[in-house]
């Protein structure tokens, strides 16, 4: 029975190596049911997300430079 399982799995990655043997993968269409679409980020939000991060480390600096 072992040599049965690993003969079935040698010849399924076989197949999937060689991209035979076996249904075509249908391609992921963007807001299928098994990919929602995700909203890019918007240029602001990275220009604020980069501000507040550089006043973080411009006060950390200057509290470790302070004492």
């Amino acid at each position: 029975m072992p040599d049965d399982q690993e003969r079935l799995v040698a010849d399924a990655l076989r197949a999937q190596a060689t991209g035979t043997g076996g249904l075509p993968v249908p391609p992921v269409v963007p807001g299928s049911p098994s990919r929602p679409v995700r909203p890019a980020l918007g240029a602001g939000w990275v220009l604020m997300i980069a501000v507040l991060l550089g006043l973080a480390a411009g006060t950390v600096v200057a509290v470790i430079t302070l004492r």
